[in-house]
């Protein structure tokens, strides 16, 4: 797949007996760390998240694949706004044989997983939507839907919930929360698939309520998550001379730019001889 909100893929291989892919290489964060660097989304950019991601998927879908483990760490924005699919280590091919699918057993993350995943069902893409929608709680609220804290929140008792608990809804958890956004987000995680909107439907109802809410990515409180790390110079520095000349200036390569140059050239070179060594076997 190439597209602008799924991370590329250039080459799989083995190497040694052991296997690997290069990937497109990506200047960011993913949704996951950024919760927990700075706490909920606002509604409106968390909205913009699951618009992006929801193309992603579709085309994801488009080409037979269904990916089977969304959630937040698996979403990366990018520091030119672009919102990313990645990780499809579970992903699952829609036409796959059912034969090569181990029967009643479970792939996927608890806190995100649908109810027919978790019965061990096969699956579609209602099922991403369902794990996406769980991620957009987790946005809004700063928490996965189904947990409650403590000792209760083993593994087999979250899936449970999946299964049997009342849906949670997000107008209820946050006092003056988007009704239309919250709506949504209760359809996405219903337990049933005929329920949940599709990822064309979600492409469709999302842009006026990001638009409404004024949703943008990166995410206003987080662009300096998604910026150069490097401080900026204190405002009392001296401003540097207009005589300084050209043989006095910092090389564009100095430094950190250096460094990065360096290890992006060793990392191609790695990668280019793995290629031709997989080739020559």
């Amino acid at each position: 797949m190439n597209h602008a909100n799924v991370v590329q893929i250039y080459f799989i291989g083995e190497f040694e007996g052991r296997p690997f892919m290069a990937m497109e290489y990506l200047d960011g964060d993913d949704i996951g760390g950024l919760l927990k660097k700075n706490g909920p989304l606002r509604p409106g950019d968390a909205a913009e998240v699951v618009r992006q991601a929801s193309v992603g998927l579709l085309e994801a879908k488009r080409a037979g694949v269904v990916h089977r483990d969304v959630k937040p760490s698996n979403l990366l924005i990018t520091k030119v706004g672009d919102v990313k699919v990645t990780d499809f280590g579970l992903a699952k091919a829609l036409q796959e044989d059912l034969s090569i699918t181990a029967t009643g057993v479970f792939v996927g993350t608890p806190d995100y997983l649908a109810p027919e995943q978790a019965m061990g069902e096969d699956v579609d893409s209602s099922a991403d939507v369902y794990a996406l929608g769980c991620s957009l709680y987790h946005m809004c609220t700063g928490n996965p839907p189904f947990r409650k804290g403590g000792s209760d929140d083993h593994y087999t008792a979250v899936v449970r919930r999946h299964l049997k608990a009342e849906r949670p809804v997000l107008k209820q958890q946050i006092e003056g929360f988007d009704e239309p956004l919250s709506d949504l987000c209760r359809r996405m995680m219903s337990r049933r698939p005929d329920v949940r909107p599709d990822l064309e439907e979600l492409i469709r109802i999302l842009p006026p309520i990001v638009e409404h809410l004024g949703g943008e990515i990166p995410p206003r409180h987080m662009a300096v998550e998604l910026t150069s790390d490097t401080p900026p110079a204190p405002a009392n520095d001296p401003a540097p001379s207009k005589a300084e000349g050209p043989g006095n200036a910092p090389s564009p390569l100095g430094g950190r730019t250096l460094a990065v140059a360096v290890a992006i050239g060793v990392a191609l070179g790695v990668i280019g001889a793995m290629i031709i060594m997989f080739l020559v076997n």
